[in-house]
């Protein structure tokens, strides 16, 4: 005599629950990674707790057992992430110190080159929605986390850059290179590559407009001479 059909749904259900029970830390992870994507597609005001439930596979109530609000878990998602994957962008001065000469630290440059902009192509949509979601929090975030952050990159370069270059400028155009290039990579693909597509190239320009500027020299007179002269 087959099982009345409320037992075997009962069953069914009970099975279902044992197929995607998941430990909380795997739990929050999953949330996190579904929150990621829906805050970079729809900002912190656009996004909805259902959104992200649904891309999590969870229920509402779910993510509130795990972050007491959005704003809460947009911190965790975004700005948490977002803070770490800038503090690895910086190179340790150390590393260029040690080299032997022109070519290997000119090797060195390539190699930080392409990481940094393979990790700013990474968490720029990240860092748009960390910055544009909410203006208020864009700017605490910008005057609190980013800019020491970009004035730490000058601070690396300290004794590495020519005479008459003040170091926040170079940190904060440097920062500025690698965020239009995750732009272009994002939006268009034209100047900087398809979204997907090798960052060698794209670096070894980086690599030269960083290291050598990109006036032409003519002689032994170029544009930084002649800016020297003007002032």
């Amino acid at each position: 005599m087959p099982p009345p059909a409320n037992a075997a749904s009962a069953k069914d259900a009970t099975t279902r629950r044992r197929r995607t029970y998941m430990p909380a830390a795997e739990r929050r992870k999953q949330i996190i990674a579904a929150a990621q994507e829906v805050f970079a597609r729809s900002n912190l005001k656009g996004a909805r707790t259902r959104d992200i439930a649904r891309a999590a596979e969870v229920n509402q109530a779910t993510i509130f057992e795990h972050f007491p609000s959005k704003e809460a878990l947009f911190e965790e998602a975004v700005v948490k992430p977002l803070i770490e994957a800038m503090r690895g962008m910086h190179a340790r001065r150390e590393v260029y110190e040690s080299a032997t000469g022109p070519d290997e630290i000119a090797a060195l440059a390539r190699s930080s080159g392409e990481r940094h902009l393979a990790d700013m192509d990474r968490v720029f949509p990240l860092l748009a929605a960390a910055l544009f979601s909410d203006p208020d929090q864009g700017r605490d975030l910008y005057r609190e986390h980013i800019v020491p952050l970009v004035r730490a990159r000058g601070d690396v370069l300290d004794g590495l850059t020519r005479d008459g270059l003040d170091l926040d400028f170079v940190g904060l155009a440097i920062f500025g290179i690698q965020m239009a290039v995750a732009l272009d990579r994002h939006f268009d693909g034209g100047i900087a590559g398809e979204r997907n597509g090798d960052l060698t190239e794209v670096a070894e320009q980086f690599t030269r407009m960083a290291t050598g500027g990109f006036a032409r020299q003519k002689g032994e007179t170029n544009i930084n001479q002649a800016i020297d002269k003007a002032d």
